[in-house]
């Protein structure tokens, strides 16, 4: 007996000892970015966020901010989750390889079913069709194979799953060196599987070729620090030693639907000990959490926030964060929004933020 006592005293020590070693890791890792001054500056920077089946407001944004001269002088482009995959897409559509009305014919025809298949009540779901599909779009019609043939500059987030939160470590991985774990060698299809594979719902991706990476398994780059993935942004400006003249940030609308907790029963979970694994990433989706985010970066880095705009839809209706089957009308309702609407300096939309803030309490 008392030598089963010592092992699992030993156990429950060396289980310790790694917790510490991770949480020394985490402090270390997370990026240590001093604000600086640039005489020099110049160009849009463009960073959009996850949004699942939201993926498409986001899409009608860019649209509108394109077809109005806000994407006329693009320099960098940061997305993560599905931002990573309107980030190659934007990409695509600066380069004249396809037209606005093309992709959004692309996104109408999706359904469930082009995503993922569901086998039974089992988490994570089988997403074979959604690589096939991002193979035949981004490989095969787009002809980009890797990060490097991304005519803008762009970088994609992912984070490590090994790391469960708080102490997972994000890579942001562009076509440029603008941090260590760059390199345009990168297989495109693998790191936008890995950046939108949602956490618990798909199954997270290893690369064939990791560049130097860990050997680990990755996924949703929201899981962790970018779920507004702007430090990809200071890490370019200090790349290039200037900075840029204007930050875009897209969104789509950022409140949390009641009904996400049936759309993960419809998937299959009905284990309560799931809901708080996700509890990490439904929260970044919050509202609030895109304030808290936005605040610092205002009180870090406030010359870069002096030159940043919000593009956040707000409009009644709901749609569903999972539910790949009806993006039209999303589409729509959302563009609706857009042409009565402009970006908002951030200064002025966390002024309104707070009042509103005020307001509620």
């Amino acid at each position: 007996m008392r030598r089963w006592l010592k092992v699992i005293v030993f156990v429950l020590i060396l289980f310790l000892l790694i917790y510490l070693g991770l949480v020394v890791e985490s402090i270390i890792a997370k990026p240590k970015i001093l604000p600086l001054t640039y005489v020099k500056r110049g160009g849009t920077a463009v960073v959009i966020t996850g949004a699942a089946a939201r993926i498409v407001q986001e899409a009608a944004l860019l649209e509108h901010l394109d077809k109005t001269g806000w994407l006329a002088n693009v320099c960098f482009i940061s997305g993560t989750s599905s931002g990573a995959l309107n980030t190659v897409m934007l990409n695509a559509v600066l380069e004249n390889k396809i037209s606005w009305e093309q992709y959004n014919s692309l996104l109408f025809g999706l359904n469930n079913d082009d995503i993922y298949i569901k086998a039974g009540k089992s988490l994570p779901v089988n997403n074979e069709p959604y690589h096939d599909l991002l193979t035949r779009i981004v490989n095969d019609s787009l002809g980009y194979k890797k990060i490097g043939d991304l005519p803008f500059n762009s970088s994609m987030s992912i984070s490590d799953v090994d790391l469960f939160p708080p102490f997972s470590k994000t890579y942001r991985l562009s076509n440029i060196k603008i941090n260590a774990e760059s390199n345009p060698e990168f297989n495109l299809v693998d790191v936008l599987m890995a950046s939108t594979a949602i956490p618990v719902i798909f199954p997270p991706i290893r690369f064939k070729e990791s560049f130097g990476l860990p050997n680990s398994a990755f996924m949703d780059g929201g899981l962790g620090e970018d779920h507004i993935p702007y430090t990809a942004v200071l890490q370019f400006e200090k790349f290039r030693n200037y900075g840029v003249d204007t930050l875009i940030i897209v969104s789509r609308k950022s409140d949390i639907n009641p009904e996400l907790k049936n759309e993960l029963l419809n998937l299959g979970n009905n284990d309560s000990r799931i809901s708080g694994r996700l509890s990490y990433r439904i929260e970044n989706l919050a509202r609030n959490s895109f304030i808290k985010s936005m605040r610092v970066l205002q009180q870090k880095y406030p010359e870069l926030a002096k030159r940043t705009y919000v593009f956040i839809p707000d409009f009644p209706e709901d749609f569903a964060l999972l539910n790949f089957s009806n993006l039209r009308k999303q589409y729509m309702v959302c563009a609706n929004w857009a042409e009565s609407h402009k970006p908002v300096p951030l200064n002025q939309f966390l002024a309104e933020s707070a009042q509103e803030e005020k307001t509620h309490k």
